[in-house]
């Protein structure tokens, strides 16, 4: 549970940090600024217009201004053209090239256009200036990333506006989920937002990484699949993020379009799978759920036909929509089934339910956002993100809580392995564990040690008279008898049958009979039962300082026993009584 307040800490310390970083960084303009609103918009079905021709009808007044800043167009065939007016007093105070000699320098204004979705086919950014096609660049993956101009994680362009009103023309085009959130703002704080984004996704990978790797070490410690299949979830989703926040085609595959537009499909249909998976273990389906158990194999086919039907299509624009329908049935599956486990008696359960609902609602808000169903926000499309860290984190809990109650049955299991059931006495099983270490340590500290071996007299004839249920009772009694008769430094056994063992350390053996003697005539003068009276014989046996077998006491102990029985029982015999 320590592990899981520290991670707690962590993840709310870093996104305060976060914050504070954001907070810090932004000017009083608001940093770099959604400019949506302010595009004039034109969707064009296929791709035939050119700039100049969207040029053409934005002067003649026949594009559509985006009055309620929409960002998101879900999925479509169409071609995305979008206008903006870029008046340079507006986004600062221009600057000159030659400071120290004003009369050969002009104005400019330095800024950054960047456009906040890495997982865009085709972008290109128009510059017209007094009505020409100043400059012209090509973004997207459908390039590779090292022929970027700016070598950062989402197609952006710096631009030095020179004139007092320059035109923007962006066309848009991908197979993907059209979300084009336009983002304008000066270098500097251009950068102030890079390193915010370096913030919250160091603070979701470090807290992801940190419980991917503590789950990991449980299942080496504990070999229990949950703690796996919840690493392989964990991973799973890590990718796929890593994936279509333009991470990996920044830092890993930089050079391969293939990979960047094919794994995140991929990805994310292991994600789902993985998902599945994990549910059905982690509730214990084939004991709270067995009927879902029973039939998880057509699930896992179901997935596995989706794969296939995916790769028959070929269609990446049909991958990423298929998924995304399934991956909102899963959601609400898995709120489904965390239902009926807890209602049928699942404990952990009542994790995964506030967990999932994290998840579920972090990925609804992120996908409305994405179709354009809810108005954009940067943290409405990071709701998945912020979800799913939740969401994981009430996971581990829960397999802490798990882990907790494994550590406790296998302690329990252990200690009741060591105790006998009826009399709650340690068994023979516990005497190795128990006392050889106070043996050896007797040994080298010269200490004497004793034992005492005792049998109830006429045991059988109470079994054969009253039953063994009596003779079980009466067993009982004796043992707590005994206990509370010896001293806290004493252990007692249930040695076998009728017999008992008391190992007394640091114990003559004539002190030792004494104590036997006192034992015996508690035992003989107490109401054990109203029904029988209790007598025991009890055979003691007391080592020498340095005396090397253990064995050989409990013999000797034995054979004094013997002796006691054959003198008539209800007495006290001490082994080689004379030595003392």
């Amino acid at each position: 549970m320590r592990a899981f307040l520290f991670f707690a800490g962590f993840v709310v310390i870093s996104m305060l940090l976060c914050k504070l970083a954001h907070a810090k960084s932004i000017d009083p303009s608001g940093g770099m600024q959604l400019v949506n609103d302010k595009l004039w918009m034109l969707q064009e079905s296929g791709s035939a217009l050119t700039a100049e021709e969207v040029m053409a009808k934005y002067e003649g007044r026949l594009l559509t201004k985006n009055t309620s800043g929409q960002v998101s167009y879900g999925f479509t065939n169409n071609t995305i053209w979008g206008v903006l007016s870029v008046d340079i007093n507006t986004y600062g105070e221009p600057v000159t090239s030659d400071t120290h000699n004003p009369s050969e320098s002009f104005p400019f204004l330095p800024l950054v256009i960047e456009i906040d979705n890495a997982w865009l086919d085709d972008i290109d950014v128009y510059f017209f200036e007094n009505g020409e096609r100043k400059h012209h660049v090509t973004l997207g993956d459908n390039q590779v990333h090292s022929a970027r101009v700016e070598r950062a994680r989402m197609p952006s362009v710096f631009y030095r506006f020179t004139q007092q009103q320059t035109i923007v023309v962006f066309r848009f085009s991908s197979q993907d989920p059209m979300t084009i959130p336009v983002y304008l703002g000066q270098p500097v704080i251009a950068n102030d937002k890079s390193t915010e984004n370096a913030y919250f996704y160091g603070a979701l990978y470090g807290s992801l990484v940190i419980l991917l790797v503590y789950n990991l070490v449980l299942y080496n410690y504990l070999k229990e699949r949950r703690y796996l299949l919840y690493s392989l979830y964990l991973l799973s989703f890590l990718a796929f993020n890593f994936t279509y926040t333009g991470h990996g085609f920044w830092w890993v595959w930089s050079d391969s379009v293939f990979l960047q537009q094919w794994l995140m499909p991929t990805l994310m249909f292991f994600y789902l799978f993985s998902a599945v998976r994990f549910t059905i273990e982690f509730l214990n389906t084939q004991l709270y759920l067995p009927k879902l158990y029973r039939n998880r194999k057509y699930i896992y086919g179901g997935l596995g036909a989706l794969a296939v039907l995916i790769i028959l299509v070929g269609s990446r624009s049909f991958a990423v929509m298929s998924q995304l329908v399934v991956l909102t049935t899963i959601s609400l599956w898995m709120l489904a089934i965390g239902i009926f486990a807890y209602r049928n008696g699942d404990t952990l359960a009542k994790f995964f339910l506030p967990a999932v609902l994290c998840g579920t609602g972090g990925a609804t808000v992120s996908s409305l956002a994405t179709w354009g169903l809810v108005s954009y926000s940067k943290w409405a499309f990071r709701g998945i993100e912020i979800g799913m860290v939740l969401e994981m984190s009430l996971l581990s809990i829960s397999l802490a809580f798990n882990y907790k109650q494994v550590q406790q049955a296998r302690l329990s299991a252990e200690r009741d392995a060591r105790l006998d059931p009826l009399t709650s006495l340690y068994n023979r099983r516990a005497f190795k564990d128990l006392v050889y270490p106070i043996w050896e340590l007797g040994k080298r500290s010269n200490k004497h040690m004793s034992v005492l071996l005792i049998d109830l007299d006429w045991f059988k004839r109470i079994n054969d008279k009253f039953g063994h249920d009596m003779g079980d009772k009466v067993l009982q009694n004796v043992a707590k008898e005994i206990k509370g008769q010896v001293r806290g430094s004493d252990i007692t056994f249930r040695w076998g049958g009728e017999e008992f063992l008391v190992f007394l350390p640091n114990t003559r053996a004539n002190y030792a009979k004494q104590i036997a003697e006192n034992l015996r005539l508690h035992l003989f003068s107490h109401d054990i039962n109203k029904l029988v009276r209790v007598t025991v014989s009890i055979g003691v046996s007391g080592s020498y300082p340095g005396e090397d077998d253990l064995n050989v006491l409990i013999k000797e102990a034995d054979q004094a026993l013997y002796l006691a029985k054959a003198q008539g029982r209800n007495r006290v015999v001490l082994w080689n009584e004379r030595k003392e």
